[in-house]
Formats: structure tokens, sequence, C-alpha cells
């Protein structure tokens, strides 16, 4: 059996969308388990009402503790062999557990490409290796950003851990690592397109929200990338694509600046200043292979240390990025 775990919080709008993409599944030895976050809505009765409908739902009702929280108990409360995990503003194809089992085989984890909807976009991301095996492989799925997330995977749940409930940031990732390091037979491939990821573009999501600790966090994460790298491989990475991730996350925020509100332009450059003064940062970027055009741009005048280039930079990028918008709305 495969034991379905959702995450319920504020998703009237698309709760049961989500909910109906599962309940479609080719494969037939399923659980779906919703599991209400102390949603202030009317979440928790729909799920209770998607439940009476259908046996294979069950619902877990709890106090608000956060995405990973809710996570955590799902897979405390799950039956089958294997886990898998959809966030419920998104949804599914319909042979996404078949073909996650099919690929599977004698692996301990499988990892699927998935569409990306943003700005009325969709952009499907597939894996280009067929297997992860060894270093060249881990970097190749955690450059392309597929390592980052837990729904776009099928997990045997005897070699699940527990996702870390006090971070806001790169606990997905932290999980995935963990489950790596127990498993042996590396990561069967499915080449597909399965899951949807819809990132809600009013900044309402986790994955938006402004985080005041993004930065320690982000730096976090790199170190456990790179050390669970250099134990891979029994060296450090020299093709700049960790320290990519990094400055990639870096880059994002200062992108983001001209949409913040909350902050004046006067805070906004010091923002962008101690950024560049991070000598963490400083050391990651010196080897970072940056692919996108606006990223190796920006990041260059931040190695010069041009923050108002930096900021100017990101203020033009935010006006085309809003033209394109409208455009397309």
């Amino acid at each position: 059996m495969v034991s379905i775990i959702v995450p319920v919080y504020k998703s009237e709008d698309t709760l049961c969308s989500c909910v109906e993409s599962l309940q479609k599944q080719t494969e037939a030895d399923i659980e779906i388990i919703l599991v209400d976050d102390g949603s202030p809505d009317d979440c928790p009765r729909m799920c209770d009402e998607l439940a009476a409908g259908d046996s294979r739902i069950r619902v877990i009702h709890k106090k608000n503790g956060g995405v990973s929280s809710a996570r955590n108990v799902g897979i405390e409360q799950a039956r089958g062999e294997f886990l898998l995990f959809a966030d419920s503003d998104d949804s599914v194809e319909s042979d996404m557990v078949s073909e996650l089992l099919r690929g599977l085989g004698t692996a301990d984890l499988a990892v699927c490409g998935y569409h990306h909807h943003y700005m009325g976009r969709d952009v499907e991301k597939v894996p280009e290796i067929r297997k992860m095996i060894g270093a060249e492989s881990f970097l190749k799925l955690y450059g392309g950003g597929f390592l980052n997330m837990p729904w776009n995977k099928l997990f045997r749940r005897g070699l699940a851990g527990r996702f870390d409930e006090s971070l806001s940031l790169g606990e997905d990732l932290l999980f995935n690592l963990d489950y790596l390091r127990k498993s042996s037979g590396g990561a069967a491939i499915v080449q597909k397109p399965l899951y949807h990821y819809i990132q809600n573009d009013t900044g309402n999501t986790l994955s938006s929200r402004k985080r005041e600790d993004k930065l320690d966090l982000a730096k976090r994460i790199w170190r456990e990338v790179s050390g669970f790298y250099e134990a891979l491989a029994g060296s450090k990475d020299e093709s700049g694509i960790i320290n990519a991730r990094l400055i990639q996350e870096v880059l994002d925020d200062v992108e983001s600046l001209p949409f913040d509100r909350s902050r004046s332009r006067k805070e906004k450059l010091a923002a962008v200043e101690a950024y560049m003064r991070d000598p963490e940062l400083q050391r990651a970027g010196k080897n970072a292979a940056l692919s996108a055009m606006d990223y190796r741009i920006i990041h260059a005048c931040m190695r010069r240390k041009w923050k108002y280039a930096v900021y100017g930079l990101s203020v033009l990028r935010a006006w085309i990025v809003k033209f394109f918008y409208r455009k397309r709305a």
C-alpha cells in the first residue's frame, strides 16, 4: 500500500481538486491521509466530507504546528509500505503512484519530474539522468532542483525519518538527505513530469513568505549538502553546483527586494550590503556555477560590491516581471 500524506491548511479553493487528483490514481492500493493542521477556514469540514465519501481517505485533526509537524503526524499514522507526499494546493497525474512504484524496482527511492506552474506559465522539469548512483549523479539531481522537495518522490516507510519542525527553510532537503544516508540502492528516476507544483503568485505560500533567518538557514543547508557530497565523493565539490544553490537563494532574495513594501530603500540597500560582506557568501561566490543570465549579472555586481547597481538591476528585473505577468494575465 502507498500512503499519501497531505498537510491541509487554508486551502479551501484547492483542496478538492488536489484530493480528486489523488482519488483518480490508477494504482488501487492507496490510502489518502488528510492532516488538518488546525486550519481556521472551512477545510476541517471539507476534509471530513471527503472522507465520508471515500473509504480510502482518513482525516487527522490537530493543532496548528506547521507543514513539517503535519507531515510527521502523517508518517506516524501511515499504514502503507510506501510514502508519498502532496501539498493541498497542488495536484498529481493519475498515474503518478503506479509510475513511481514501477520505476522504484529494488531501489529505496524513486524520483520523478514535475510541472512548475507560476505567473501563468507551465514549465516541465524532468531529470536528465535515469538513476542516481554516486556523487556525480547526486550533483546533477541537486543542481537541477529535484532533491529539495518531498512531493516528487516515493519513499519506503521503514527508512523515513522525521521533518525538523524547528526549521522554516530547508527541512525538506534535510529529510531527503537523511533518507539517502540510510538507503543503499541510490534512487530510481522516472523521467516524466507527474506532479503539478502550483506556485501562488500572491505571496501567500510558505515558499514566498519573508523569513528573517533565511540566510542562516540557507548557509546551514549549504554546509549539510557540502558535507553529504564530501562523504559520498571523498572530496569537496569543485563543480560549483553546491555553491551555486546557496548563491541562488541569496539572489532570489535580492531580486525580491523591489516587491517588499515593508522595508525602505535604505533598508533594502543595507540588506544587499550585508550579503556582499558575508565571508561565507564571498567564499562560495568564488566558485558558483550560475546558469541564469540575471543571476550571473547581479552576482558579478555583488562580487564587486556595487550595491547600487545590484539594487538597480533588481528593480529593472521587477519591472520586466510585472510587465510580462500583466501581458499573460
